[in-house]
């Protein structure tokens, strides 16, 4: 008798600024009962979470060999046997039915499967790192599949594939998939664990080795797949730090990329996006090892805060939160607070997440994050957006940060606030559906004018060397404190030609510059001081709010005297 199956779904979900998640999720997928009523295998007393037996350890550790390079052809065929046979025809009888191509079987994904199945906890929850780890070591670079895991005997194959057969048009009708997989292991007594994986495909690589020698470099040759376009690779170092790979762009869609291994050593993850309506899309997120062989296994921990079931949305909210600045904690960087307002924008996405169940950043009702920030009578010079659809506080957060997009969002420097949304979705198999998102924005601290007013005084001297005169640098702090107080720069230009034009000054002409900026670092007079008939300044600073630099920008204006 088949005791439970569930649905692992893990959406191939947007990326970068504005960024998505990518984290593996459960969906039930058993026998279905009448009513309400859960069916006789998922009664609590009969399945106990992982966290109601406590904290466990799992250890990944296949004893076939890695693969050497990540698609690097010939792929192995798939293993041959009734069960998995049956289970591919009734996939390709039903895309046949939904008009689809039918995925192809793959024979890197049964390996991955079978891993998996060997390892599966008893209540089929699969974490990322396990299912990351398996696609990677058997050469697969795209991003987590579609997962059914099925607890019950294979002796007789059909009372699986007619459960199969209720829940696969659900599935193959929510996507496009280019492989699937299947994987069977023998467990503790006469169980046995059935996988079946999905996973979509839209980017096809030259073989890219998974280790390269210290100093050495590595080239990728890449072609992304309709609907996408415009495609991004970004790299986490292995300091942390995230940066973008420039791309040779060959021919439409087409790419070269190279990774330098110098100066690094270990894991650094590479991370492939391009875009379509949606906005930005992961297509591929994977790690390549300077100097190191990558490891043979891999143990997780299950069990603590991170993988404690969520009561209610506020606490997955506040948990997210939590990790949010404990990852920033790590990294050297200052916690970010909540910013209410933002909060209510990032949950009103995650509500609509869940109401279409499409798990983007570009919404036909509400357009980009930055929109739906601005929508909400927010300004804020940086606008940062991640979105996941996860079953677990953990799961979404250790995502995030393995996609180096993502992670840049988490770690960003110039962030100050926060707000996270989070919605829950339907009860599968004790998990709750999270949708979540999170959004990242910078609010100027007051200043202290007069402080800032020396600071500025100090870098134009330094810039050009020249002298202040007291009665510009009156007029200058007139005019910053009309655009604080929401004048626009011409109606500033206006007051200063009057104001100007009163004064007996010794000066040719007075020219106006005019900067707004989110912190006082961006400020470089260089720029306004290459004329050399200048010969005095005045300058003034103000705080208020500015339509793109946000609340609490910083006004300068220096009024520049010229021979």
């Amino acid at each position: 008798m088949i005791r439970s199956v569930f649905v692992s779904l893990s959406s191939v979900l947007p990326s970068r600024v504005l960024v998505g998640a990518l984290v593996p999720a459960l969906l039930s997928c058993g026998p279905a009962a009448a009513g309400d009523r859960q069916p006789s295998w998922r009664r609590p007393q009969e399945v106990a979470s992982s966290a109601a037996r406590g904290p466990m350890t799992i250890e990944l550790a296949p004893e076939a060999p890695a693969a050497r390079a990540y698609n690097d052809p010939p792929v192995a065929p798939a293993p041959r046997s009734q069960l998995a046979d049956a289970i591919v025809r009734e996939v390709e009888r039903i895309s046949a039915e939904l008009g689809r191509p039918a995925p192809v079987p793959d024979g890197r994904l049964y390996a991955a499967a079978a891993e998996l199945a060997a390892v599966t906890p008893q209540d089929g929850t699969l974490v990322y790192s396990l299912i990351e780890f398996a696609l990677q070591r058997n050469g697969i670079i795209e991003p987590s599949p579609h997962l059914v895991v099925i607890w019950g005997p294979v002796e007789d194959g059909s009372e699986i594939v007619a459960s199969l057969a209720e829940r696969l048009p659900a599935i193959l009708g929510a996507g496009t998939f280019a492989r699937v997989g299947v994987g069977v292991a023998r467990r503790e007594g006469d169980q046995e664990v059935t996988i079946l994986a999905f996973q979509p495909s839209f980017i096809e690589t030259t073989p890219i080795p998974r280790r390269v020698d210290a100093g050495g470099r590595v080239r990728i040759s890449a072609t992304v797949k309709q609907p996408f376009a415009d495609p991004e690779a970004f790299v986490t170092r292995d300091s942390g730090e995230v940066e973008r790979l420039p791309l040779r762009r060959t021919r439409p869609g087409a790419f070269d990329l190279e990774l330098g291994c110098a100066g690094h050593r270990g894991r650094q993850q590479i991370e492939i996006t391009a875009h379509d309506e949606t906005g930005s899309t992961v297509l591929a997120n994977f790690p390549i090892w300077c100097g190191e062989d990558p490891p043979a296994s891999l143990t997780v921990e299950l069990g603590g805060d991170e993988t404690a079931p969520v009561t209610s949305a506020e606490d997955a909210e506040q948990r997210l939160a939590r990790l949010v600045n404990r990852d920033r904690a790590r990294h050297g960087l200052a916690p970010l607070e909540i910013d209410a307002r933002v909060a209510q924008v990032a949950r009103a996405h995650s509500e609509e997440m869940r109401e279409t169940g499409v798990v983007a950043h570009i919404s036909p009702r509400t357009g980009s994050g930055a929109d739906r920030v601005r929508a909400g009578g927010i300004r804020s010079s940086v606008v940062l957006e991640n979105v996941a659809r996860a079953y677990g506080i953990g799961e979404a957060q250790e995502g995030l940060m393995n996609s180096p997009g993502h992670r840049a969002n988490i770690l960003s420097r110039d962030a100050t606030h926060m707000g996270i949304g989070v919605v829950l979705g339907e009860d599968v198999a004790g998990r709750r559906e999270l949708f979540v998102t999170q959004l990242f924005t910078r609010r100027t601290a007051p200043i202290d004018r007069g402080a800032v007013h020396e600071q500025v005084r100090a870098r134009v001297k330094a810039a050009r060397g020249i002298d202040e005169d007291a009665r510009l640098s009156q007029v200058a702090q007139e005019l910053a404190a009309g655009l604080a107080g929401g004048r626009t720069t011409a109606e500033v230009s206006q007051v200063a030609s009057r104001r100007l034009g009163g004064m007996n000054l010794p000066y040719a002409k007075v020219t106006t510059v005019v900067t707004t900026v989110a912190a006082l670092d961006a400020f470089e007079p260089q720029k306004s001081l290459k004329d050399s008939s200048i010969r005095a300044f005045g300058a003034g600073v103000s705080q208020g709010d500015h339509e793109v630099m946000g609340e609490d920008a910083i006004h300068i204006v220096l009024l520049l005297g010229h021979k």
